[in-house]
Parts: structure tokens; C-alpha cells; sequence
């Protein structure tokens, strides 16, 4: 069968949209890094995986680092901010983790965590009731593509006066 040529025109903007899509997607080790656009505009680049009926991401924004846990099996009460200690190798972090009904969210802002995350086998997540093992087994080359996917993707957006030539820093 074949189409009307009007038809197959008006397929080609929805094929680049989709290919574009497909682009933003990449495999690194057991983490998928994706980038995630709002309205248009870039809003963040995540790594995610699962594991255990643990689904795990990590989300770069212009917030900083952030680690987003999720778990059919979880009964939070949404809007509540749990303590919780993060350990990876010797470091050891106090956080907090705000809750959604399945699903917590802790910012990373520890420096030294977040540069022992990239070589730690494991980050584990103490609450009150139980301690979460998050593998981080291919986090080093993941981490590092994300944080190469946020670089690129918060600058593309930034609009610049293209009669004036760049500052050039060494």
C-alpha cells in the first residue's frame, strides 16, 4: 500500500521528533542516561536503573545532584521529610529524604559523597526501619556522562549576541 504524498509529508516532522527522542537516550553499563525537557527547555539529564524492586535515578539539574528512589512496595506518607544516613565506603552523610506516596527524593549536596559515589560499589541509604543497598556498580563512566549531558545541555539553551565573539577562557 502506498501513501498519498500528503501523507508521507506531513510523517516526516513526527520521524525527527522521534528520532530526536531516541537521541536523548543512552546506555552506560547497567544505567540508562536520558535528558528531560520542560516546555521546550532543558530541565535536567537523569541515570536510572533498577534493581532489588528498587528503581533508582540519579537526577543533574541546575539544583545539583540528586537521588531519587522508588518502590511499589513503599507506603510513605507524601510531603514528610525522613532522616536518613548515606554511607558510600568510609563517608558517611546525614540527609534528608522528602517523600512522595512510593518514592523518596535526597539531595546530594555533600561534595565529598557525591565524588565517593562515583568509585563506591554500593551507597547505602539508612532510614529508621531498614537500610537500602543502591548498586552503583558502572556508576564512574554513568556519572561522568552525566554530568557531560547536563554541561552540554544547560549551555545549548543559553542565548548569545552572535555579533559579539566569545570570551575565551584557558
Amino acid at each position: 500500500m502506498r501513501l498519498p504524498v500528503a501523507l508521507s509529508i506531513a510523517l516526516i516532522p513526527v520521524t525527527s521528533v522521534i528520532a530526536r527522542e531516541q537521541d536523548q537516550t543512552v546506555s552506560v553499563g547497567p544505567w540508562t542516561i536520558a535528558t528531560s525537557f520542560k516546555a521546550g527547555k532543558f530541565d535536567r539529564c537523569t541515570m536510572s536503573r533498577s534493581a532489588n524492586d528498587l528503581d533508582i535515578a540519579f537526577a543533574r539539574s541546575n539544583d545539583g545532584l540528586l537521588l531519587l528512589l522508588d518502590s511499589s512496595k513503599w507506603k510513605l506518607e507524601r510531603g514528610k521529610t525522613y532522616d536518613v544516613t548515606l554511607v558510600a565506603g568510609p563517608q558517611l552523610v546525614q540527609a534528608k529524604a522528602l517523600a512522595e506516596a512510593k518514592s523518596v527524593t535526597i539531595a546530594l549536596s555533600d561534595r565529598p559523597l557525591g565524588e565517593r559515589v562515583r568509585t563506591a560499589n554500593i551507597l547505602e541509604v539508612r532510614g529508621e526501619g531498614a537500610t537500602l543497598k543502591v548498586p552503583l556498580d558502572g556508576s564512574t563512566a554513568a556519572l561522568e556522562r552525566l554530568e557531560s549531558c547536563f554541561a552540554k545541555n544547560s549551555r545549548a539553551g543559553v542565548e548569545s549576541n552572535p555579533f559579539v565573539a566569545p570570551s575565551r577562557k584557558p
